[in-house]
């Protein structure tokens, strides 16, 4: 049969959509001359079912927000449209037969499936995949240190279909962008996700909640908001060599129990704090020792004062994935009562203010 179109087809997860789905997409249309380009996105069912397979079934992404985010990204290209075919099929998909119903819905284009080439191992146990290949062309991209032609010559059943494989250089530079190192950034807090997403799949991300605004680690240019920042605080008659020792010594009651945290370093002031019996009202004034603590810190330490101030208006949250929802946010998870960033940023405006 005459084709007068040419279509190429990328599905996926896409929780969320990066970078290197668009750059890979493109390619793809550029290397066979496509006239269109189709990102189809997995259901929600089956991105739970592999998200709960890394523990990490709460970072889905909901299936009308994983779409306005392709929709977004689609518009760098005129030749890039999203459909959401797989959103509605109630049955178990397979690629088959999302193919096949492309091919109904363009019954006279000749369709290309995109594949990394990392998949041409299990390719033979595709569903349908002699009809498949019967009817479907596959894109393969190679990277740095695959050879998807030597792979396809060891396949003897591959071999028959070969002309229905089509091998394309991977575009530089996106190895390294995927969409669990997208996750595993907003998961930890860390800097970097713009770059790794479109503007528009960013913006979207921020507007859901998935991208925190705000200094959420108190490490590297923040690390003097910690506690664990060395800085010398003298509190009750003692000095410390750190917020955190002067913190955990309150634990104690007399200047003998207190004394050997003076000369800690913080993850041993905060270790041995657990093993101390605690002060019976500790839980009612715990949170007034770290504030009038974290006070002394910047009064004392006067060269910390300009760098809290630069901060400006910015909210301060001491994220963490120890799970301390009482002085911080779990960033697994959102959850946090954020005292600690709470105090740092009354400091803030009292220091502002003098």
């Amino acid at each position: 049969m005459n084709r007068n179109q040419t279509i190429v087809v990328m599905g996926g997860s896409f929780n969320p959509p990066t970078r290197a789905h668009l750059r890979i997409l493109q390619t793809a249309a550029d290397a066979v001359g496509a006239e269109k380009g189709i990102f189809v996105p997995s259901n929600h069912a089956y991105v739970k079912r592999k998200m709960a397979k890394q523990h990490h079934a709460d970072e889905v992404l909901p299936e009308s927000v994983r779409l306005a985010m392709l929709k977004a990204m689609a518009k760098e290209d005129s030749r890039l449209e999203v459909d959401d075919l797989e959103y509605h099929r109630t049955e178990k998909g397979y690629t088959y037969e999302t193919m096949e119903s492309l091919q109904e819905k363009y019954p006279d284009a000749e369709l290309y499936f995109v594949a990394g080439g990392d998949k041409i191992s299990i390719f033979s146990r595709w569903h349908r995949i002699r009809e498949f290949l019967s009817r479907f062309h596959i894109i393969v991209f190679r990277r740095d240190g695959e050879d998807p032609h030597a792979e396809l010559a060891a396949n003897p059943f591959l071999c028959e279909y070969a002309h229905m494989f089509h091998i394309v250089e991977s575009p530089e530079g996106v190895d390294e962008i995927s969409s669990s190192a997208v996750r595993d950034k907003l998961r930890q807090g860390e800097e970097g996700v713009e770059a790794l997403l479109h503007p528009g799949v960013h913006e979207l991300l921020r507007e859901y909640g998935s991208i925190r605004s705000g200094i959420t680690r108190f490490r590297d240019e923040y690390a003097f908001l910690s506690n664990f920042y060395a800085a010398e605080v003298e509190y009750g008659g003692l000095t410390y060599q750190n917020a955190e020792a002067a913190f955990q010594a309150q634990k104690c009651m007399t200047e003998e129990e207190k004394l050997p945290f003076t000369e800690m370093v913080p993850g041993k002031a905060k270790a041995f704090g657990r093993r101390v019996a605690l002060r019976p009202d500790w839980e009612t004034v715990k949170c007034s020792l770290m504030e009038e603590i974290v006070r002394a810190k910047f009064i004392q330490n006067p060269q910390l004062v300009p760098m809290l101030l630069a901060t400006g208006d910015t909210k301060l949250v001491e994220g963490n994935t120890w799970h301390d929802v009482y002085w911080g946010v779990d960033l697994r998870t959102g959850e946090g009562e954020n005292h600690l960033g709470r105090i740092l940023m009354k400091i803030r405006e009292e220091l502002r203010a003098q």
